[in-house]
């Protein structure tokens, strides 16, 4: 892959057609609590500045971004629809893209190399199942699926109610107590982990990377600690090769 951005590349066994990679916070245009590759065009950072981060993205032009929207909405491409927070494709010419900072991108392929998809999960679209959802919109079975957890926040850095760490409770593991009252540490990359292997997914991937703890990411919940009402995000890609 041709691109000067420092890229976190799936270290998975995708076939030779497939072509995903996850961007961190360095190397774009962006200032401030944006800085510098922010490619969220909703988070506040001027247009123009998105912009030319974007275009700095291989195979920029085929990315179909997606109005996110912690659901478990799921778009086949190509489609005018935005608004979702899954995207399947079986055609070069057009790539699903998720952007996150601290949610989880599960990146899915199939062996055939002929269908991938993206979904952004966060701890709603993870009790919603979007990542079931995905699944059962894609041609392909279940076990012929290989899928790759991108960076997201890890459970020591990720503190929440009671109420929402209560639909996670089958889980093993997913819920510990903090040292804060009535507060949990949930582990959104173990749910989807589980959620994937329950569906059938015999090769999973976690790049066992947290965007709170590792500065090469934008995180949500870290620049809310230090009262940023905002912060950039990160895009997980993936793809067809051209012939």
């Amino acid at each position: 892959m041709n691109s000067d951005l420092p890229l976190i590349l799936p270290a998975w066994d995708a076939p030779a057609s497939v072509t995903a990679y996850c961007t961190t916070r360095q190397g774009g245009s962006s200032e401030g609590i944006y800085a510098s590759l922010n490619v969220g065009n909703h988070v506040g950072d001027s247009a123009e500045q998105v912009s030319r981060n974007r275009s700095l993205l291989p195979h920029h032009e085929k990315l179909h971004w997606l109005n996110q929207v912690h659901g478990h909405q799921v778009v086949t491409l190509p489609t005018a629809i935005t608004e979702a927070d899954a995207s399947i494709s079986r055609s070069p010419e057009h790539l699903c893209a998720v952007m996150t900072a601290d949610c989880v991108p599960v990146l899915l392929c199939n062996t055939a190399g002929t269908e991938v998809a993206a979904i952004h999960a966060g701890w709603k679209g993870l009790h919603l199942k979007v990542i079931e959802h995905t699944i059962a919109a894609m041609q392909s079975p279940a076990n012929t699926l290989l899928a790759w957890i991108g960076p997201a926040i890890s459970q020591a850095c990720y503190e929440v109610s009671e109420q929402v760490a209560r639909h996670f409770s089958q889980y093993p593991g997913a819920i510990i107590r903090s040292d804060n009252a009535d507060k949990y540490l949930l582990d959104l990359p173990m749910i989807a982990r589980c959620q994937l292997a329950s569906l059938g997914l015999q090769h999973i991937t976690p790049s066992a990377l947290c965007t709170y703890a590792d500065e090469r990411f934008f995180s949500h919940r870290q620049a809310t600690h230090q009262q940023q009402q905002q912060t950039g995000r990160m895009v997980s890609v993936i793809g067809l090769r051209g012939v």
